[in-house]
């Protein structure tokens, strides 16, 4: 746009206010003092709109200095000492012009703004309560009104105000709602259900509105009155699903899990209805399936599981939902299923891309550990987990380049969290030590030693690098103090042990730490080729 165009906007822009500006002259003839006013006014907002706003303000001042009685001046000055922020000045000059034209709405409705910003919000609610004097069918005027002496806290006289809404207009969720909200705010609890009342009076048939009532009585602990609306929804739609969950959570209330699942089953065969109130209502006994030595009771809930995914086909949460049951139920394969099919709907989850890793560390696939980390590092590429977990992978299939390279990620993304940090470097440490990087193991041992030192993570790899050095003596110093700080209950540690004794001579004890690692949940091809033939493999 070139320049002499944006001043023929801002002149176009300019006309209105001129046309009002000059109807402030008196009719007949114009003075050259007006006349000279009236450029100077055009050249303030033409200022203005060119955000010079200092040499604006200077301007209108010198048109109100020659005309004290230019409304349209002290308006636009108003505005600019806005822009400013400068409230207090702002506030005098759109008096002023208010002052001078009293009936004029936009002036008014710009004080009630300054009020706001201002704080005065018994001001701003008193313009709104001219408004509705001069202009009573505006339901705007009304809201706006109760709403400043809300925050004026005059919460009675907003019900009031509330009221006269409905008197006029009628009644409607919105003044409900924030009637409602005032009366709970007071605690008048009483007052709060009467409103929810009158709006389903209004409208008997609207299942939405007995259901805020149900909702109500349920957050304050009215049970039977809340099974009481729920039963009259079920009247009205005996295929609501959450009135049929609500009444359902009676049972479960009462221990009856089994009872509960059982009674979902009707909701969860609903294809019309959400998949969302179906998994809220369920979401608390996944867990559950884990803990519970109740078959029957696991089994309906995997079974309802399955009826999401058979009823939700297309839905991602579904399969994620049934792939929570199959892992907490222990089938770590049909959870693995069941969460590749809620990333092929769905890549955006990164909660199940973690749990599938998890599961393929607990299953000891480091194969395919590798690869769905690296799948999940492709969308996920700032997400610290996924490069720790591909390190790990490339690491017990030792391709050490790779491992490093995913643990330096993961050191680098790591933040704040000083435990991720500590782990990554002890495996770092470790890696390059299987690299003969011995300068890199070093410092990367040294600074774990300097967050934790009294971590048995890093106190085994400090050992493990010292091995690989062939420093058995102090390595095994280390191993040792490892062990005793919890090291003895982690199969890497013992295996690795087991490990430095073979080397240091003693094959027997060597073995029987293998063993260890065994019964700690070993299960890498390497340890159970040790164990076969009771020698050190790679």
């Amino acid at each position: 746009m070139t320049k002499t165009y944006s001043y023929y906007i801002i002149f176009l822009l300019l006309s209105i206010t001129v046309q009002s500006q000059v109807a402030v002259a008196q009719p007949g003839t114009t003075t050259e003092a007006e006349v000279n006013a009236q450029k100077i006014f055009i050249e303030a907002n033409k200022e203005k709109i060119l955000e010079n706003y200092e040499m604006a303000v200077s301007l209108f001042k010198e048109v109100l200095k020659t005309n004290p009685r230019n409304h349209a001046a002290a308006y636009e000055l108003a505005r600019v000492y806005d822009v400013l922020d400068n409230d207090e000045k702002a506030l005098s000059s759109i008096k002023i012009a208010v002052g001078l034209q009293p009936e004029n709405m936009w002036y008014k409705l710009f004080l009630a703004d300054v009020y706001d910003k201002a704080g005065k919000y018994d001001g701003a609610a008193d313009i709104y309560k001219q408004m509705i004097e001069k202009h009573p069918d505006v339901e705007y005027h009304y809201f706006k009104h109760a709403f400043y002496l809300v925050k004026d806290n005059k919460e009675e006289e907003a019900i009031k105000t509330y009221n006269q809404i409905e008197k006029i207009f009628g009644i409607n969720e919105e003044v409900t709602r924030r009637k409602h909200s005032l009366y709970l705010g007071n605690g008048d609890k009483k007052s709060a259900a009467k409103e929810l009342q009158n709006l389903i009076a209004s409208d008997p048939e609207k299942l939405k509105y007995h259901h805020l009532l149900a909702d109500f009585y349920t957050s304050i602990g009215e049970k039977d009155q809340a099974k009481e609306v729920y039963n009259k929804i079920l009247d009205l739609d005996p295929q609501d699903a959450k009135a049929k969950i609500s009444l359902a959570g009676s049972q479960a209330s009462q221990g009856n899990d089994l009872a509960y699942l059982t009674s979902l089953e009707s909701v969860f065969l609903q294809k019309d209805e959400s998949i969302d109130i179906k998994v809220k209502a369920f979401m608390p006994y996944i867990l559950k399936v884990g803990e519970s030595n109740d078959e029957a009771f696991k089994a309906k809930a995997i079974d309802l599981g399955r009826t999401l995914t058979e009823i939700h086909p297309d839905e991602a949460k579904a399969f994620s939902v049934y792939g929570d049951l199959q892992y907490q139920a222990g089938d770590s394969k049909g959870a693995m299923e069941a969460y590749e099919k809620t990333i092929s709907l769905n890549k955006g989850v990164y909660s199940v891309w973690e749990q599938m890793l998890f599961i393929l560390a607990d299953d000891y696939n480091m194969i395919k550990m590798a690869e769905v980390s690296e799948k999940g590092m492709d969308i996920f590429p700032n997400n610290s987990k996924l490069y720790y977990f591909n390190g790990i992978a490339n690491t017990e299939l030792e391709n050490h380049a790779d491992a490093s390279s995913a643990l330096e990620q993961a050191l680098m993304m790591s933040g704040k969290s000083t435990e991720l940090k500590v782990d990554v470097l002890a495996r770092l440490a470790r890696s390059y030590a299987q690299q003969n990087k011995t300068e890199k193991a070093s410092k990367k041992i040294e600074k774990a030693l300097e967050l934790k030192p009294d971590d048995f993570r890093v106190q085994e790899a400090k050992g493990y690098v010292l091995s690989k050095n062939k420093e058995f003596k102090a390595a095994k110093e280390w191993y040792e103090k490892s062990l005793k700080n919890g090291g003895q209950n982690n199969f890497e540690v013992v295996e690795h042990y087991g490990d430095l004794l073979y080397l240091m001579g003693d094959q027997k004890e060597a073995f029987e730490q293998w063993k260890k690692s065994k019964a700690l949940g070993g299960k890498s091809d390497r340890l159970n080729k040790k164990l076969i033939s009771k020698e050190l493999v790679k």
